[in-house]
C-alpha cells in the first residue's frame, strides 16, 4: 500500500470537503463518526484512477466475493465488495449496500446478472465517465457471455456458457446442463462461485489497465453482426440496440 494511502485515515478522508449526503453515507458504511463529523465530510471528486496504484490480488478477490455471497450479500454486492475491498480506501468506504439491489438480476428481475453489475459498478468508481469505463465493462459482458462457468478448474460442478450476461439466461443454461433446479442449493452454490469468478475476472482486467496492457478481445458474434445490418444505428430500420447474439434469444425469422 502506498504512504498516500496509509496516511488517508477514515476521517482526513471524510475531512476533506463539505458535503452531507456522503457524510451521512459514512455513517450508514459504520465508521463511527459523530454527526457532526458527518455533516462535514465529502468523498474525493471523480474519478478515482489516481487511488489505484497497486496490482490486485486476483484469488483473494475471488474467496472473498465467493465467501460474501454465501453470507447473503448475493451476486451484485458480493463482487463489488470484493474489488472495493481490495482497493482500499476511498473506494472501501463506499457501504457495499449500494449494490444490494442487484440480487438475482436486479430484485430478482433475473435482467442483467448482478455479478457483472457489480463488477461494473467498481470500474465506474475507479474511471468514472470515460471509455476506459466502458471498454472495461463491455470486455466483462463479453467473456461472461462466452465463458463456460463456473470457471475455476478445482470446480466439481456443471459448467454452462450464458450467451449474454442476462441472469435469466445464464441460469437457465447452467439448469439445462447440469439438471438441478433454479431455486435449489446447488444453483445457489453455482452463483457463489459464479460471483468469485466474474470479480476474479474484473481484477484480472484492472491489473490489465493498471500495468497498460489491456487490449479487448470480445467481439461481437457474426450472426449479431448480420442482424445490426439492418437493426441497428443508421441501419434501414434502426429499432434495436446491443452487442449480444440476438439468436441466443430470438428466432432467425429468414429461415
Amino acid at each position: 500500500m502506498t504512504e498516500e494511502k496509509k496516511n488517508m485515515s477514515r476521517r482526513k478522508f471524510l475531512a476533506n470537503a463539505g458535503g452531507f449526503a456522503a457524510g451521512a453515507m459514512a455513517m450508514g458504511a459504520g465508521l463511527g463518526l459523530s454527526s457532526k463529523e458527518a455533516e462535514a465530510g465529502s468523498l474525493p471528486e471523480y474519478p478515482w484512477k489516481q487511488y489505484f496504484t497497486e496490482k490486485l490480488d486476483v484469488e483473494k478477490i475471488r474467496r472473498k466475493a465467493t465467501k460474501y455471497y454465501g453470507q447473503g450479500n448475493h451476486c451484485g454486492e458480493s463482487t463489488f465488495r470484493a474489488i472495493i475491498e481490495e482497493l482500499g480506501e476511498p473506494f472501501s468506504n463506499v457501504p457495499s449496500q449500494v449494490m444490494w439491489f442487484g440480487a438475482g438480476g436486479g430484485a430478482g428481475w433475473a435482467t442483467l446478472c448482478g455479478t457483472v453489475n457489480g463488477s461494473g459498478a467498481a470500474f465506474s468508481l475507479i474511471f468514472g465517465r470515460s471509455k476506459t469505463t466502458m471498454g472495461l465493462v463491455s470486455e466483462l459482458f463479453g467473456w461472461y457471455s462466452e465463458t463456460p462457468l463456473p470457471r475455476k478448474e478445482s470446480s466439481d460442478q456443471a459448467k454452462s456458457v450464458a450467451g449474454t450476461p442476462i441472469c435469466h439466461a445464464s441460469v437457465t443454461n447452467w439448469c439445462e446442463a447440469s439438471g438441478k433446479k433454479a431455486f435449489s442449493e446447488e444453483r445457489a452454490a453455482r452463483c457463489g462461485r459464479l460471483a468469485g469468478d466474474v470479480a476474479a475476472k474484473a481484477a484480472e482486467l484492472l491489473n490489465a489497465q493498471l500495468k497498460g496492457n489491456f487490449a479487448p478481445v470480445y467481439e461481437i458474434p457474426e450472426e449479431a453482426q448480420e442482424c445490426m445490418g439492418c437493426h441497428t444505428k443508421d441501419s434501414m430500420l434502426e429499432n434495436t440496440r446491443g452487442k449480444m447474439d440476438c439468436l441466443e434469444c430470438h428466432d432467425n425469422p429468414h429461415e
